[in-house]
């Protein structure tokens, strides 16, 4: 059996058609989205919302929730059951793998992760929403133009527009402080 905590305020829920879940598998989504909570009518979903907003308030919540969890576990369930955790928040995933290592379960991250180079923090890569404000940004564009444009949650778009400038793709313009630009790679 396995128990997948997806990060849907980092990650939003393309990644869902990514994996394979069974019966008897448990899928606890945490958002505090609208639109994200009407997308998880899938029976094998659990939507967990009402945490306060904020910074980090849903990464807190999922470790409180893996802790109860696991807290309430036999010896012979936390020996069948493997956690997944499905994020891009490599501070989130050490807590998540340090919670089951606690507890003595498997923890993994699902099939469609990746390895940074860095530090060997397997994390789950969503590209979807990066991938549209790229396609927007063909002008000096303002990061409020794009979010309304596309009409995402601002949670979801300041990660995804975080990831772009941290990646290098997109960057300031340079007489302005609102208009961003695409990097031309070289």
């Amino acid at each position: 059996m396995k128990i997948y905590y997806v990060d849907a305020e980092n990650i939003g829920l393309s990644m869902l058609d990514e994996l394979t879940i069974s019966i008897l598998d448990r899928v606890f989504v945490f958002t505090n989205s609208e639109s994200l909570k009407s997308a998880c009518s899938n029976a094998l979903l659990t939507c967990v919302s009402g945490y306060p907003p904020g910074q980090n308030q849903a990464d807190f919540y999922i470790i409180a929730h893996l802790s109860n969890v696991l807290s309430h576990l036999s010896k012979a369930e936390k020996k069948a059951i493997e956690f997944n955790l499905c994020s891009r928040d490599q501070n989130l995933w050490k807590a998540f793998e340090f919670q089951c290592s606690l507890a003595g379960v498997k923890s993994s991250a699902p099939h469609i992760a990746i390895e940074t180079e860095s530090n060997n923090v397997v994390v789950a890569i969503d590209t979807s929403i990066e991938a549209k404000i790229l396609k927007l940004m063909s002008q000096p564009i303002t990061s409020i133009e794009i979010q309304h444009k596309l009409k995402i949650p601002q949670s979801e778009f300041t990660t995804s527009f975080n990831q772009l400038i941290k990646s290098g793709k997109i960057k300031r313009q340079e007489n302005s402080k609102k208009h961003w630009l695409r990097v031309k790679s070289t």
